[in-house]
């Protein structure tokens, strides 16, 4: 699956896509979207939350476009 990254820098590969506590401190987020891309070599921050409750519903949307066959996707 091909996923933006949070910055728009990079199209990340990715096989694995998790919800987690943002570790950085920033501060339009305390939730992340992180991708990690198939082998594991890359991760990236792909989108940010202010709490859980919204990531987690964010990643369910990005699941529903994987299961009726997106081959990419792009969080807003």
């Amino acid at each position: 699956m091909l996923i933006y990254s949070l910055d728009r820098k990079c199209i990340i590969d990715a096989k694995v896509l998790q919800v987690t506590r943002n570790m950085g401190g920033g501060k339009d987020g305390k939730y992340v979207i992180s991708a990690l891309g198939i082998g594991g070599m890359n991760t990236a921050v792909v989108a940010q939350f202010a709490d859980e409750k919204t990531a987690i519903d964010a990643l369910e949307k990005a699941y529903t476009a994987f299961a009726e066959g997106a081959k990419a996707y792009k969080f807003d």
